[in-house]
């Protein structure tokens, strides 16, 4: 008996473990990285601010758009306003010329005092809405001709030099509306003697 306890106390002990075993390629893996709460909100306030900023650059865009019309607007109008001015002053100074000759006729009669005195007096109001408008009566006797400003319709021949192309008489007046021309003069120019006859003359070879 004392033999057979002595050979269960030499029995070999093993140890055997058990542990899950892991290759290097599984445990050199990395860990799956999720974002956290921050970056999360990091990321949506990038967003936020991206967005800001394309939507306040359509904000200017629309707004100098809407500038750019607006301006459009005002310039036409303001034209469409000139050129209906324009044509009522227009209107204003064929009326004027009317009365200019009815008063030159009206000088040339006996008794006609008291309808010279009218339609003077209705000339002048005339004249005055003209000028209230800004239209300006075109100066030209006496000066050179200006074929931007006025018209020849007549021309009288002078011995005097000085005063060839010299507007010498007014037909009907010109008026301009600050830098528009409303009508050219009607006017008669004065032309040398001196040089009508050289043109007059044939060219010689």
């Amino acid at each position: 008996m004392t033999n057979d306890r002595h050979a269960d106390d030499e029995a070999p002990f093993a140890v055997v473990d058990r542990r899950p075993a892991f290759s290097d390629e599984t445990a050199a893996a990395p860990e799956a990285r999720y974002p956290t709460v921050v970056e999360q909100l990091r990321t949506r306030a990038e967003e936020a601010e991206q967005r800001a900023r394309e939507i306040s650059t359509a904000y200017r865009r629309i707004e100098q758009e809407r500038d750019a019309f607006r301006e459009r607007l005002t310039r036409d109008l303001e034209r469409r306003v000139d050129i209906a001015r324009a044509e009522m002053l227009r209107k204003i100074i064929g009326v004027v010329d009317d009365l200019d000759r009815a008063i030159a006729a009206a000088r040339g009669a006996g008794d006609a005092a008291p309808l010279l005195a009218g339609v003077s007096l209705i000339r002048e109001r005339l004249a005055q809405i003209l000028a209230s408008e800004g239209a300006e009566a075109i100066e030209t006797v006496g000066k050179p001709f200006d074929p931007a400003l006025a018209e020849a319709v007549a021309t009288e021949e002078t011995d005097d030099p000085g005063r060839d192309n010299q507007v010498v008489e007014e037909m009907e007046r010109g008026y301009m509306l600050g830098g528009t021309l409303l009508r050219a003069a009607r006017v008669k120019v004065a032309r040398s003697r001196v040089r009508t006859a050289a043109e007059a003359e044939p060219e010689t070879e």
